[in-house]
């Protein structure tokens, strides 16, 4: 028996778009009058193509699609889905009910802008978030109207609709690139795996700057003489803490319902079952190292094979003795000596992120003075800057490679993770971490009785090293990293720039106050 090739998303997506009838013909679905209450039955009322809408659903995953990538919008529909359904809702169902999903699959991939039919109805989203309701309907000629209390949402939505200049687009974000960009920069920068740095170019002279060059120091326009290139931070992980309600208490816990912020699988070039020469025994060899966080410490579930990771010159250490190898073959070429007619294949290796215990436990929501600390929007810097520095003193986060297991167990340091067990029991609850306390509360009462926003600390921050993403290290230049007290500097600096400027010449730039705006 021949064995089939494997088919790609793409060929996929080529052969269910081959599949639709008439693909990209203009098409005429006739409609109905909503207006009658004893109107015909639509295609979305009969039937629906679930199983074809479905394929496309999966293999549309997170593809970037341009109008939707005018922001980033949390939970984002997918857009075949609303299409698909829109299409069945304003489609009149054809006398043979077992034809209604049919006619739906059969009109998908067709023009419909000019349907007078659908051109003529009116169709409102009154919690429309991110728009894909409103950006299908337009595609298929109907008449949108939006609505969202959420000022974002609005902006995002009435400029995925808009029409624009392409050209003008991009020689705008030129300017707020170059305007922008020096300005933030120096809150963005930070350390790579391994102590990588970055670097610091003085763009008048072309001199790199020392060790010792400080770019929080220069004001937001001395900042645009210089350049940076090296790790960034894309994104910083806060958490919200519970400040308890009980009397005399005031400790503050992280509010999570497990320890667990991030899994991922991540692929390697691996051989499997090489046989050590000393000892006899069998691991794997992979050739680059497998983590979402290289500077944290890392738990093998006890379930994952053996394995030993190969460095740039071939050498990989047997993990059962500790004997040494080299394969400088398998570097140069890709495939073993060692192993005859062995070469690399595909790995998977399930990661997972999780918080220290001595992190969950939280803090005394004032220092030794009684003196409040931060992390709330009223806060002051000041407040804000020793709570941030207190919470980063007992961060740590661990890697975990494999099945995770229930409990994790750390003899040096006397600590266990239970990895289902965050402090919110319950929807809606949290239990007070404090030694002495121990109380389960409503969240929402909690931060009623702290009279401002609840407590929030970073713990943890996402990066790109562009030095790592050219080695194809694996994880695409991305990795995970602890709060360092240089980033916990960075974030001070940047909440004291905010709350200066504020109200000084950004004003103009933010809403002040809670608005509502509709499309």
């Amino acid at each position: 028996m021949t064995k089939q090739p494997k088919t790609t998303k793409a060929q996929e997506t080529a052969a269910l778009v081959a599949a639709a009838v008439g693909a990209g013909r203009k098409l005429v679905l006739p409609s109905v009058d909503f207006s009658d209450p004893n109107r015909p039955k639509t295609c979305l009322e009969v039937d629906f193509p679930i199983l074809p809408i479905n394929q496309i659903a999966q293999i549309e995953g997170n593809a970037g699609k341009p109008i939707y990538q005018m922001s980033k919008w949390w939970a984002r529909r997918r857009s075949s889905v609303f299409r698909a359904m829109l299409i069945a809702a304003a489609t009149k169902a054809p006398d043979e009910p077992l034809e209604a999903a049919k006619t739906v699959w059969d009109a998908y991939y067709a023009n419909h802008q000019d349907n007078e039919a659908f051109r003529n109805l009116k169709v409102v989203d009154i919690f429309m978030g991110g728009g894909t309701t409103l950006v299908e309907g337009a595609r298929l000629g109907m008449q949108m109207f939006g609505n969202d209390l959420n000022p974002v949402a609005w902006f995002v939505v009435k400029n995925e609709l808009a029409e624009v200049d392409l050209a003008e687009v991009e020689r705008l974000f030129d300017h707020i690139e170059h305007e922008v960009k020096p300005q933030i920069m120096p809150f963005y920068a930070c350390e790579g795996p391994g102590g990588e740095r970055g670097t610091w170019t003085r763009l008048a002279t072309g001199e790199v700057m020392g060790e010792d060059f400080d770019p929080l120091t220069l004001t937001p326009d001395g900042r645009k003489g210089y350049r940076y290139e090296g790790p960034e931070v894309i994104y910083t992980f806060w958490a919200k803490h519970g400040p308890c309600a009980a009397p005399g208490c005031g400790h503050r816990t992280p509010l999570f319902s497990s320890p667990v912020i991030a899994i991922k699988t991540l692929t390697v070039k691996a051989w499997a079952g090489f046989e050590c020469r000393s000892c006899h025994q069998t691991f794997d060899v992979e050739r680059q190292d497998a983590r979402m966080a290289p500077d944290v410490d890392l738990v093998t579930a006890e379930t994952e094979t053996p394995y030993a990771v190969m460095d740039d010159d071939g050498r990989f250490v047997c993990p059962h003795c500790g004997n040494e190898h080299q394969d400088e073959v398998a570097v140069q070429v890709g495939y073993s000596s060692l192993l005859p007619k062995q070469g690399w294949k595909n790995k998977k290796i399930d990661l997972s992120l999780l918080i220290h215990p001595d992190w969950m436990r939280g803090e005394l929501g004032a220092d030794a003075t009684g003196e409040p600390l931060g992390g709330s929007a009223l806060s002051s810097p000041d407040q804000t800057q020793a709570w941030l520095e207190r919470r980063q003193a007992s961060l740590r986060l661990i890697e975990v490679r494999g099945d995770l297991p229930e409990k994790i167990t750390f003899p040096h340091r006397n600590a266990a993770i239970d990895t289902a067990v965050g402090t919110i029991p319950q929807n809606g609850k949290f239990t007070c971490m404090a030694e002495t306390c121990g109380l389960q509360q409503p969240i929402v009462d909690a931060i009623q009785r702290h009279s401002d926003t609840a407590p929030v600390a970073a713990f943890a921050m996402q990066c790109y090293s562009p030095r790592r993403n050219k080695d194809g290290v694996a994880y695409g230049g991305r990795y995970f990293k602890n709060l360092s007290i240089k980033d916990a500097c960075r974030l001070d600096a940047a909440n004291r720039e905010w709350k200066e400027r504020s109200m000084g010449d950004l004003a103009g730039y933010w809403p002040p106050a809670r608005f509502r705006s509709a499309i």
